[in-house]
Formats: structure tokens, sequence, C-alpha cells
């Protein structure tokens, strides 16, 4: 009598701790894969604008350096380098999301949804994807520099200067 109600019990036992543990081979796995994409996210990314004068760095939490190179005010206008930098933080900026979308991508794809769990519930998924906007496009080029606010047109001391004066 003992060897009837046994078996089904043991069996029951079993496909629990099958279950339990694939849930935890689950856990572990998703796990492994965050502590993926935190790696990823702490990653610097770097990158050059197209005419070599700017680089920008960062992660994903954002732009943590902008280099101009040494000899760009001599190749450069300032409206030039101006488009160089937007550029290279643009560029930046397409990178990192692209690295985030990598790093998340995995976890969020085997992830259930709100709404699969709650008949009714708004769509997290939905959400999250909302929170990282495409970046602005790029601004038209200026074609006309404002005009001056301060008129040095008497400022000796700013011809001293222009003018290299003080090297003669």
């Amino acid at each position: 009598m003992n060897d009837d109600w046994s078996a089904p019990t043991r069996a029951s036992n079993d496909a629990l701790r099958a279950q339990i543990d694939s849930m935890l081979d689950t856990f572990n796995a998703e796990k492994s894969a965050l502590l993926d994409a935190q790696a990823q996210a702490t990653e610097l990314v770097s990158v050059w604008s197209e005419d070599g004068m700017v680089r920008a760095s960062g992660t994903i939490a954002g732009v943590s350096e902008v280099h101009i190179a040494a000899d760009a005010f001599k190749r450069a206008t300032p409206e030039s380098l101006g488009r160089s930098v937007t550029e290279a933080i643009t560029e930046l900026s397409r990178q990192t999301s692209q690295t985030q979308e990598q790093a998340l991508g995995p976890l969020t794809a085997s992830m259930p949804d709100l709404s699969d769990l709650v008949p009714g519930a708004p769509s997290m998924k939905d959400l999250i994807a909302g929170l990282t906007p495409p970046p602005p496009p790029l601004p038209e080029p200026v074609v006309e520099a404002p005009e001056r606010l301060v008129d040095d047109s008497d400022d000796d001391e700013g011809d001293y200067f222009r003018n290299r004066s003080y090297l003669r």
C-alpha cells in the first residue's frame, strides 16, 4: 500500500525539481547576460569626425571627452570645426545607442512583457523603447556668422595682438 501513493508523489516531486532546476538555469543565464550588458555599458567608445579634426569618446551614459586635433584651428574655420564636433558627437551617440541595443537585446527578447503576465497592463517593452529616442538630425550649416556684439575697431590693444606688433 505504501508503494501505491509514493510513486505518483515521487514523480510529481521529480517534475517539480526539474522545473525549479530549469528556472534556476534560466535565472543564471539571464544574470550572466545582465552582467555582460553592464560591462558593455561601461565600455568606452571613441569616434573621429570624417575630417579627422575631432574625436569624441563616451559610453551609453554620455560623452566623456571631446578632443580637438592640435592643428584643427589652422586647418578649419570655426563653422567647419563646429560641424566636425557635431558630426563626431552624433556618430558617438549612434554607436553607443547601437551598443545599448546589442547589450539589452537578448535580455528584452527573453523577458516576458508585463502585458503577457497581467491582461490589460501596459507593455513595458513599448515603454522602454520610448525611453531612447533616435539622435536628432544634423543641423543645417550656418551660412553667415552673426554680427559682432562688441565693436572693437578702436581697440588699440586688440590691433596690437592681432597684428603681432609685440614680435617686432
